[in-house]
């Protein structure tokens, strides 16, 4: 099976070669690289060149918006997403290749922004949102759309730390996603990313809340959940 693998970046010189090596080092390797680099102002671009990859350059401070732009630029049905600053396994592609071929779901998440999705998907499920926590908004979407996403919460390591405003703004989002899908309305604090950036992302969701004036409607539902009500 023909892949194409995109992975977009925004300022990673200090991780970019890591990660471009653990790329090059996949069992599977993809037919074609298109790295993405998003408002990059250090680095990266030099090294990307020096990996051969095709290199598309934006400015759109944005995850999802920078993924489209290199989804335009791909030429395979088959998309496999890396990420700027983790470093995957070998068997990486591999396993997403090998699930679904199993499968056929409309995506196979490994962590987070990692994962395969087929071009299908997109055409039949819409383009991931640009919100910034768009990885859960777009698993949701197709969920209850009927679609199948299969979760695989493969083994990867964090090469930087995300600054811990973003989670201020996962948590923003999280509030809307909470209420539009159904979801506890509260981070379980300490489950996902860690105690600390935890913590931020639910003083997020609780300005998110504050926000839509719907503190109080989340913090009952919230306790009907710890009753089990």
């Amino acid at each position: 099976m023909v892949v194409s693998a995109i992975l977009p970046v925004h300022n990673e010189a200090t991780v970019l070669e890591r990660v471009l090596e653990a790329v090059n080092r996949q069992s599977l390797r993809a037919d074609e690289l298109i790295l993405v680099l998003d408002a990059c102002t250090d680095g990266s671009e030099s090294i990307a060149r020096r990996y051969g990859a095709k290199i598309v350059a934006v400015n759109f401070r944005n995850t999802s918006a920078a993924i489209l732009a290199g989804v335009r630029q791909a030429r395979h049905e088959i998309l496999v997403l890396f990420d700027g600053n983790t470093r995957v396994p070998p068997d990486y592609v591999a396993r997403l290749v090998d699930v679904y071929e199993k499968t056929r779901a409309d995506l196979v998440e490994w962590h987070g922004g990692m994962m395969l999705l087929p071009q299908s998907t997109l055409e039949r499920y819409g383009t991931p949102s640009p919100m910034h926590l768009w990885t859960l908004e777009y698993f949701l979407r197709i969920k209850s759309r009927g679609g199948q996403v299969v979760h695989l919460d493969g083994r990867y390591e964090r090469l930087k730390r995300s600054p811990l405003r973003r989670n201020v703004r996962y948590g923003l989002d999280y509030a809307q996603l909470s209420e539009r899908y159904n979801l506890a309305p509260f981070f379980r604090i300490g489950m996902k990313s860690g105690l600390v950036p935890d913590l931020f992302a639910t003083s997020g969701t609780v300005l998110g809340h504050l926000r839509t004036r719907r503190f109080r409607v989340a913090l009952r539902k919230l306790i009907r959940l710890i009753r089990g009500g």
